[in-house]
């Protein structure tokens, strides 16, 4: 697992801590949820930047909904 470190919602990118590849980039792209500093998410692939330094190519969050689905239902205790 990794954690979002920071994220620019008007630049479209921000950075993944990540435990195998450090300070991670990913964008807007790689996301099928809206991503919020904090959230624990897992880097399923990760390609190069055009500098060759790793870039995350797709990033899911479990604990969110994808986007265009509705979140689930809040649990009843």
């Amino acid at each position: 697992m990794a954690t979002i470190k920071s994220w620019s919602e008007e630049q479209g990118f921000g950075y993944i801590e990540h435990p195998e590849y450090g300070d991670l980039l990913f964008d807007f792209e790689a996301c099928d949820f809206h991503p919020e500093v904090g959230d624990e998410v897992e880097v399923l692939e990760v390609g190069k930047r055009f500098d060759g330094s790793p870039k995350a190519i797709k990033v899911v969050c479990s604990s969110k909904p994808r986007d265009g689905e509705k979140p689930p239902p809040p649990k009843m205790y």
